[in-house]
């Protein structure tokens, strides 16, 4: 029997990069997939540091680009025969507006439609590898977010103070198209959950100095953050748990705004996603 396979986003520091290491460090290989070969390397070397025998590929990926998102998954299925785990870890925290190389809205690109088209270009693989796993990082900053906003989902009118609104309903969308991804993968032998990190000590959304000064000695490490998605990738007892939301290694349903609760709402996002990957 080959060894278990997970692919972790956004793999080259912080969460993802904790992630990473105690994935490894359980014997399984892992993959990483980042943005940048370099950092990438560099994240490896770390991850060597403390587990010498660690079982590490770099896959280079953009998640704000789709066709960086395809090329991502190709090398993937090209590279192994089976996938057991994916997990969605990366993710981007923009102050101001700004648009990608494929005209998308750089935070909905990112967070959202890159992860859903991964997943959708992998999802074969994964029911072949089944029983197997889908993790996705939200975020407790999803109650930012009132609702979603279909009609504007790639033209948002502004992202609010400092991007949080913004971010949040990318957060937001996170957990709906879990919910419906459980459901669509339901009695595949696939799970999907989403996970709330914790506040982590990150350099997500560029904090000035005199914030990393005043909110640091409140915030997680990026081990502590990275416990529930490792939790949820690789624990037995919750080999069989799907659609649930995550935090401190417990489910945390009661912990969904009612937005994260609407299963229409997150049936249209799914439909709007499609669209806006043509997948």
């Amino acid at each position: 029997m080959s060894k278990p396979t997970v692919l972790i986003t956004g793999a080259n520091s912080g969460i993802g990069l904790e992630t990473a290491r105690a994935i490894a460090a359980q014997g399984h290989r892992t993959l990483m997939l980042c943005r940048s070969p370099e950092r990438a390397n560099s994240a490896c070397d770390q991850i060597r540091t403390t587990v010498p025998d660690a079982d590490l590929q770099v896959i280079h990926g953009d998640l704000g680009v789709q066709a960086s998102v395809r090329a991502a998954a190709t090398a993937v299925i090209e590279t192994t025969d089976r996938l057991d785990v994916l997990v969605n870890n990366a993710g981007i925290h923009t102050r101001t507006m700004a648009r990608t190389e494929d005209a998308h809205d750089v935070m909905l690109a990112t967070n959202q439609l890159g992860p859903f088209l991964l997943t959708e270009l992998l999802r074969p693989l994964l029911v072949e590898s089944a029983p197997a796993r889908i993790v996705n990082v939200a975020s407790h900053a999803h109650r930012f977010a009132k609702t979603v906003d279909l009609v504007h989902l790639d033209t948002p009118p502004n992202y609010g103070p400092l991007g949080f609104r913004r971010y949040g309903e990318t957060k937001l969308m996170n957990i709906l198209w879990t919910d419906e991804l459980a459901r669509r993968l339901d009695g595949s032998g696939v799970t999907a959950n989403a996970v709330h990190p914790g506040g982590v000590q990150s350099n997500l959304g560029n904090p000035s100095p005199w914030q990393r000064f005043v909110i640091k000695p409140f915030m997680l490490t990026a081990d502590q953050g990275a416990r529930t998605s490792v939790f949820l990738a690789t624990d037995p007892s919750v080999a069989r748990v799907t659609g649930a939301y995550w935090a401190k290694c417990k489910r945390v349903d009661e912990k969904r705004s009612t937005a994260a609760r609407d299963a229409t709402l997150a049936a249209g996002l799914w439909a709007s996603c499609e669209q806006l990957t043509a997948h």
